[in-house]
């Protein structure tokens, strides 16, 4: 055997175990992390049904305004505060007035990374034709519970901030979820008279939704050059308790419906600074024969921040 093939294969096996010998996820807790986020969501809604007027689907827009939040975590102390920087950034003439109140919290247990978040959007505009709901609202709540199957794959290294990855993770993954969400019109109904029909459910004035159910799928994470990238997507059924309520009576039945699970992420991590683009993409619908209802949540992300000196601790 060769001099330069003894030198080739040992080489070789020095960069095998030196990155066995890497942890595959490396944490920052022991370092004073802060960052900023500057992003926006959309939460609009469409119905769908042939109505008499010749147009099969009414498309609900809301305005919109961007974020800005700070944040700081140190240990197992973490805290972010978020507010809008502008106003409306679409017409009022064309799209009305959003009101946007947003909360969630997440935790991890045992292996299991739970997410509660709560959504309301007030203020709807209908494209065509072009009328205005001030009074229009949705609402989506929420509560999930992740099990990833390979232990590694933690949210903290996914998202970013508080630990990045040093390997590659292809894991199968089970979510359980349970949701209650809807739209409204607190003045009239939410269908214009003019799509109206002699079916009652034409002159709806709410309709809500709550399920439960789970949804198995894939997730993974890379990084390579301190660039990573990762996220999931999962599809199962829910079991949907649902209802809608018009000027003189109210409807509800029990059904099964399809659930979505995506959720994309992706940016740059050293030791010392990070950014990253975060999206979350959410999709609920329910159905009354031909008459179909869907709410759709997508928002997007900007993340940076910087690690002050400290000790690392690998997990």
């Amino acid at each position: 055997m060769s001099k330069d093939l003894l030198i080739s294969i040992s080489f070789v096996a020095c960069l095998t175990i030196i990155k066995a010998q890497q942890p595959v996820l490396e944490s920052f807790k022991e370092k004073p992390i802060i960052y900023a986020d500057l992003g926006y969501n959309v939460n609009p809604f469409q119905i769908t049904y042939p109505f008499s007027a010749g147009q099969n689907t009414l498309a609900y827009k809301n305005n919109f305004s961007p974020f800005l939040a700070f944040g700081f975590a140190y240990k197992w102390f973490h805290l972010r505060l978020g507010f809008p920087v502008i106003g409306n950034l679409r017409s009022p003439s064309k799209y009305g007035k959003t009101t946007q109140y947003n909360f969630a919290y997440d935790l991890t247990f045992k292996r299991i990374w739970y997410d509660f978040e709560f959504k309301s959007t007030f203020g709807y505009a209908l494209k065509n034709p072009n009328l205005i709901f001030p009074e229009a609202y949705s609402i989506n709540g929420m509560l999930n519970a992740w099990y990833f199957r390979n232990s590694d794959f933690q949210m903290n290294g996914l998202l970013g901030k508080r630990a990045h990855y040093n390997q590659e993770i292809l894991t199968w993954y089970l979510k359980g979820t349970l949701n209650y969400f809807g739209s409204a019109n607190r003045n009239g109904g939410l269908i214009p008279e003019d799509f109206q029909d002699q079916q009652p459910i034409t002159t709806l004035t709410e309709l809500k939704a709550f399920d439960f159910g789970a949804a198995p799928g894939l997730a993974y994470v890379n990084r390579k050059n301190n660039w990573q990238i990762g996220g999931w997507a999962g599809l199962g059924p829910v079991l949907q308790i649902k209802g809608y309520a018009t000027p003189e009576f109210s409807k509800a039945n029990i059904g099964i419906a399809p659930r979505y699970d995506l959720r994309i992420m992706g940016g740059y991590s050293s030791d010392e600074k990070f950014f990253f683009i975060v999206t979350d993409f959410d999709n609920k619908s329910l159905r009354f024969d031909d008459f179909q209802y869907r709410q759709i949540y997508f928002a997007w992300k900007f993340v940076a921040g910087y690690r002050f000196p400290g000790k690392r601790k690998a997990n």
